[in-house]
């Protein structure tokens, strides 16, 4: 009689023929798992950092956009307005394209219908720098009031920002916010309540990742979370601002 592991001509059956176990076969599905899980963490985190390098690039032409602006007009950021007078579109004709103002980690609902004014305003990624800081300081009362009110005439000047590599002119705004300037006599200030400072996060938690943000230089860079705001202001050109300790979430 052959044996189980003779054929009946009596050869040995062949190593390669032989079927795998049922833990084998558990143990390659397993490594399989593992495998699959690591490539889709890392393409994850390789469209989530092209997606951050975009929005870099979208900051750094819109503070070019700015200081072509101020160029053209005395020195002079556009003046604090609401919409359809906003900075949107006063800077149009120098970033040209609206899709910068969008992040490609935003997304937006297609809206039928929707004008350019109003998608400027609704499908927009970014915040500018209300300067509110030093209108108020420089400002009198009455003065102030009317700035505060949207009908002052002039924008923040770009020569009296002293420290213009380390003051931000604009940055990423929390998804859904409405909010068009960055001003600190609003609520509990929007550095804290309306900017993002996790726009591009990498491991899920609130403080994994950052934002980026434009600088009243022309540069642009990425900024860990809360780095924007601490251990200095760098929306604030007034010292008692910038020096302001700031509490985040």
């Amino acid at each position: 009689m052959n044996s189980p592991a003779s054929r009946t001509d009596g050869t040995s059956r062949p190593a390669a023929l032989r079927a795998f176990t049922l833990i084998e076969m558990l143990v390659v599905i397993a490594i399989i798992a593992i495998l699959a899980a690591l490539l889709l963490s890392s393409l994850a985190n390789a469209k989530a950092k092209a997606s951050s390098i975009k929005c870099l690039n979208n900051n750094k032409q819109l503070g070019l956009s700015l200081t072509m602006y101020a160029s053209d007009h005395n020195d002079s950021f556009p003046a604090r307005r609401e919409s359809p007078e906003a900075w949107m579109t006063m800077l149009l004709p120098y970033y040209k394209v609206p899709d910068i103002l969008k992040c490609p980690a935003d997304t937006y609902p297609w809206i039928p219908g929707l004008d350019l004014t109003n998608k400027l305003l609704v499908q927009r990624s970014y915040i500018i720098n209300g300067f509110n800081d030093w209108f108020q300081v420089h400002l009198s009362t009455n003065d102030y009031n009317k700035f505060q009110q949207w009908t002052w005439p002039v924008g923040m000047k770009e020569s009296d920002i002293p420290l213009p590599s380390e003051t931000i002119v604009f940055g990423e705004k929390k998804k859904g916010s409405p909010h068009v300037h960055m001003d600190f006599s609003q609520g509990a200030g929007n550095d804290v309540e309306e900017v993002d400072q996790n726009k591009h996060r990498y491991s899920g938690g609130i403080r994994s990742g950052g934002s980026n943000f434009a600088f009243a230089d022309g540069s642009s860079r990425f900024l860990k979370y809360g780095q924007s705001l601490n251990p200095v202001n760098l929306w604030a050109v007034v010292d008692v601002w910038r020096n302001a300790p700031t509490k985040l979430p």
